[in-house]
């Protein structure tokens, strides 16, 4: 808090008037979120899918007319809830449960055209588990950090499918879990917290259902999916 006063007056009469301008900050409830141990609160995300793509070693010893294989980024968003515990001062264990709906393409490249692109589309419920380190919100603005593990099932996956050698088909496996970390900044409403957080998700286990006679996914021995998303979220 900062006061700044002067004063102005006339003597001769005895009048002594002062004058005192506030400039504090007017914290939103500092102590809030320390006398609370439990969160919720609702989120929407946009994301971006990647992946990380090896070649097998049969794609070299082609002697066909394929020349490159390159993954494809694609936009996509998703929405759901989060619960937290405080377990310190400064930290928070956090849960997210989202419904995501994105793609990936892979682009196969032929040696005297363009071959055909291949989509795989996701709708996928994630659960994120998340040790997250805030700061304090002295000016109802704060900084956080976090890291933890996500486990994603997609409703959509094609490992069950029969998938024919020449079928211009990619699957995916349904569960899939990653590593993810990022960090973010809160802003003190009067009734919730809001925060934007910026978060890296890398895949661990290799989701690829590969085909070995595949002409498509044959050629392939690994792929990792990753997620960059962006998420607005308001906390009690």
């Amino acid at each position: 808090m900062l006061l700044i006063g002067f004063t102005s007056g006339v003597k001769a009469t005895g009048i002594d008037t002062t004058y005192t301008l506030d400039f504090r900050l007017n914290p939103k409830d500092p102590l809030r979120i320390y006398r609370k141990h439990f969160f919720w609160g609702i989120a929407f995300s946009a994301t971006q899918a990647k992946m990380k793509m090896s070649l097998d070693p049969v794609f070299w010893q082609r002697n066909d007319s394929l020349l490159n294989i390159l993954p494809q980024d694609q936009m996509g968003g998703g929405f759901g809830g989060s619960v937290a515990l405080r377990i310190a001062r400064h930290w928070e264990l956090k849960m997210l449960t989202m419904l995501q709906l994105h793609s990936r393409n892979i682009s196969y490249e032929w040696v005297k055209s363009p071959g055909p692109t291949i989509k795989i589309e996701s709708i996928c419920f994630d659960i994120p588990l998340t040790i997250k380190y805030r700061s304090d919100m002295p000016n109802n603005t704060g900084f956080f950090v976090l890291g933890g593990l996500r486990w994603s099932h997609d409703f959509q996956s094609n490992e069950d499918l029969v998938i024919g050698n020449s079928k211009p088909l990619v699957a995916l496996k349904k569960d899939t879990y990653y590593y993810e970390f990022g960090g973010g900044f809160e802003f003190r409403m009067d009734y919730v917290d809001l925060s934007i957080e910026l978060k890296m998700s890398n895949g661990l286990n290799n989701a690829l259902v590969r085909v070995p006679d595949s002409y498509f996914s044959g050629s392939l021995s690994s792929i990792f999916p990753r997620l960059f998303s962006i998420t607005l979220m308001a906390q009690n």
